[in-house]
């Protein structure tokens, strides 16, 4: 990632629905600095679901490595969960309120536009 695909909001308000919970920037920042995590946050851009056992095989890890990744994620709040019938079932996905746009997350306080990431 570099610094031109994150693009600071020209103003003070944001795209983002009040209904979204906001983000701790910094805990946001830290979620989106790992060569782990940020590839799956890329996939998930487009509005797919992915278990941590998808994701584990995308990026090429363990499910127990990815487990920590994905709630690092979570609770940083750049991703949420439905949760499944059991663990090994819970879909994780960035909300569509998040999608404005293809190819675009907006997160409030940043907007990122993965044409340029």
């Amino acid at each position: 990632m570099n610094d031109s695909s994150l693009n600071l909001p020209a103003n003070a308000s944001s795209a983002v629905p009040a209904s979204l919970p906001k983000l701790d920037p910094v805990a946001a920042f830290f979620a989106f600095g790992s060569a782990v995590r940020w590839p799956i946050i890329k996939l998930l851009a487009d509005g797919r679901e992915m278990t941590i056992t998808e994701a584990a095989a995308v990026a090429g890890c363990t499910r127990e490595n990815m487990g920590k990744q994905m709630l690092v994620l979570l609770n940083a709040g750049v991703v949420d969960c439905r949760p499944g019938e059991d663990r090994r079932e819970s879909r994780y996905y960035i909300p569509a309120a998040r999608r404005p746009a293809p190819d675009v997350i907006d997160y409030g306080f940043c907007k990122i536009d993965l044409k340029q990431a």
